[in-house]
């Protein structure tokens, strides 16, 4: 089993990371995943803006199992679909502006949940937990200086276009109900 860093570190390139997803309509028909129908499960939500530093949480596949990811969703959650992805490809993502090629904008990290217990915040200690980690790189704020609203689109669009592809290359399952 792999080793927890510490919070905010950059995960090993060695490690694999899941992402939870809502599946396409036609997969269960179909039994696969174009790229391109994943491209919106690796938008930042609100919430994820919102973290320090703002992330898109996946789970270190060996600590975490995709089980105890969905328990940490909110009840009923259509995030089914198990995506994999390799932290030394995700790094090696280079995004493009429509202007210039990018390298090293993405990185995975470890963050640490906690949890509210009598009044205070103590490290979540529920199974799956220490495999919590985020990739950054994908909000606005991240963006290279000096790039226009439309290249900083672009920039992102192309970051999400990349991970889906990337995951749509992997092994893929639904989790049982």
């Amino acid at each position: 089993m792999d080793s927890v860093g510490s919070n905010l570190t950059p995960l090993p390139d060695t490690y694999g990371v899941l992402r939870l997803a809502r599946p396409p309509k036609d997969f269960a028909e179909k039994g696969n995943i174009l790229a391109l129908q994943l491209d919106e499960e690796f938008t930042l939500s609100s919430e994820d803006k919102k973290s320090v530093p703002p992330h898109l949480s996946v789970w270190v596949d060996s600590l975490t199992t995709p089980e105890q990811a969905y328990n940490f969703l909110p009840e009923n959650s259509p995030r089914k679909l198990v995506l994999r992805l390799k932290v030394n490809e995700i790094c090696k993502i280079q995004a493009n502006s429509g202007e210039c090629v990018y390298p090293d904008l993405l990185k995975v990290i470890w963050v640490y949940l906690f949890q509210e217990i009598e009044g205070k915040l103590v490290r979540d200690g529920r199974p799956g937990a220490d495999g919590h980690s985020g990739i950054t790189g994908l909000d606005e704020k991240s963006v290279p200086a000096g790039l226009t609203n439309r290249q900083q689109k672009n920039l992102r669009k192309d970051l999400r276009a990349k991970l889906a592809e990337l995951a749509s290359k992997d092994c893929f399952h639904i989790m049982d109900s």
